[in-house]
C-alpha cells in the first residue's frame, strides 16, 4: 500500500522532536549525515516504507512530502542534505526519484500559475485539463502516479488542508473553538481511511494546530501564565496523557528560557556587527557566543556560518 507522504512527515517530526531538534537542536549537524539521528532515521523510515517498490512512479513520487519537510527544516542546504539522505537509502535510484520529484515541481508549479482558471472549470474539464498536463510531464507514467489510491489520499488531504487554511483564517472563532473544529475535521476526513492512524499521533497534531498564524496571534495575547494553561488544555483535548503533558510543559519552560537567552544574544550581536568589521568583529562576535553558549557556541558559528539564525526564526509557542 503507498503510504502517504504526510504521515511519513508527521513520522519524521516526532523523530526529529524527539532527538531534540528545537532552538537548542545542533542543526548544524544536519551537513553530516552520515553521523546524526536525524539523517540515520530518515533513511531507516524511507526503506522502511518504500524499499520494496522504489522502482515505481509512484512511489518515488510519494517521497515529495520527505523532500519538503528536511527543506522546511534546514533551508540553507536542505536541497542537498535530502540527496545525500537519498543516496544512502537508495543509491540506484537516486537519479530517477529526483527527476520525478522535478517534474511534481513543474506541476505543482503550473497548479498554482492556473489556480483561478482551475476553479472556473467544471468538474469534467478540470479532470481533463488536468490529465493533459500531467500526461505531458509524465507520459504514460502519469496513470502510474496517480493511480486511484494516490488520487484518494491527495484528494483526502486536499480536503484537510483546505478547511484548516479556513479555519486559520476564521476570525470570529477562539482559539478553544478552533481546536474543537480541527479535530473534527481530522476525523471526518482520515476515520476509516488508510490514513486513520494520523489520528493516533496527538503530540504531532497538536504541533500542527499551534503553527496556525491565527492560534499564534491568541496565544501571543495571553500573559506566559495563561499561555502555559491553554496550551496545556488544547494537549489534553488532543488526547496526550498527564505525564505526556507535564514532560512537554517542562519542555516549553526550557525552549522560553533559550529564546530569552537568544533575543539577548542577538541584540548584542546585531550591535557588534553594525559597530565593527574584519577580526575585530569576529573575535567579539567568537567572545560574545562563548559568553551566552558556552560549549554550544561551536555549533552557533557553524549555523552562522551556514546563514542559519536560529532565534531569527518565528517563535511557535507550543512547538519551540
Amino acid at each position: 500500500m503507498l503510504i502517504s507522504a504526510i504521515v511519513i512527515g508527521l513520522c519524521l517530526l516526532f523523530v526529529v522532536r524527539e532527538a531534540g531538534w528545537g532552538p537548542g537542536g545542533n542543526i548544524a549537524q544536519l551537513e553530516h549525515p552520515g553521523g546524526d539521528p536525524f539523517s540515520d532515521q530518515i533513511v531507516k523510515e524511507l526503506r522502511k516504507y518504500y524499499g520494496k517498490t522504489i522502482s515505481e512512479k509512484n512511489t518515488q513520487a510519494s517521497i515529495i512530502g520527505v523532500r519538503d519537510m528536511v527543506v522546511g527544516m534546514h533551508p540553507a542546504n536542505g536541497k542537498e542534505l535530502f540527496s545525500t539522505i537519498l543516496k544512502r537509502a537508495f543509491p540506484d535510484y537516486t537519479g530517477d526519484i529526483m527527476e520525478t520529484l522535478d517534474k511534481l515541481d513543474q506541476y505543482n508549479s503550473w497548479l498554482e500559475d492556473n489556480r483561478e482558471k482551475i476553479a472556473g472549470m467544471t468538474a469534467a474539464e478540470r479532470v481533463a485539463f488536468l490529465w493533459e498536463k500531467r500526461k505531458e510531464l509524465f507520459g504514460d507514467d502519469a496513470e502510474k502516479i496517480w493511480s486511484g489510491e494516490m488520487l484518494a489520499t491527495e484528494a483526502r488531504n486536499a480536503k484537510a488542508q483546505d478547511a484548516i487554511i479556513m479555519l486559520n483564517e476564521s476570525s470570529d472563532l477562539s482559539i478553544r473553538e478552533k481546536a474543537d473544529e480541527y479535530r473534527q475535521i481530522l476525523h471526518e476526513t482520515y476515520e476509516g481511511s488508510p490514513e486513520e492512524y494520523i489520528l493516533d499521533q496527538p503530540r504531532l497534531l497538536s504541533e500542527i494546530f499551534f503553527s496556525m498564524d491565527s492560534v499564534q496571534d491568541e496565544l501571543k495575547q495571553m500573559s506566559p501564565e495563561e499561555r502555559q494553561a491553554e496550551i496545556n488544555r488544547i494537549r489534553e483535548e488532543m488526547g496526550l496523557t498527564e505525564d505526556q503533558i507535564e514532560s512537554l510543559a517542562r519542555r516549553d519552560a526550557e525552549n522560553e528560557r533559550r529564546w530569552e537567552t537568544g533575543l539577548l544574544y542577538m541584540e548584542d550581536r546585531e550591535r557588534i556587527v553594525s559597530e565593527y568589521d574584519g577580526h575585530e568583529r569576529q573575535e567579539l562576535l567568537r567572545q560574545l557566543r562563548e559568553e551566552y553558549f558556552g560549549d554550544e557556541a561551536g555549533t552557533i558559528e557553524l549555523e552562522e556560518n551556514d546563514g542559519f539564525f536560529r532565534f531569527k526564526r518565528p517563535r511557535i509557542y507550543g512547538r519551540n
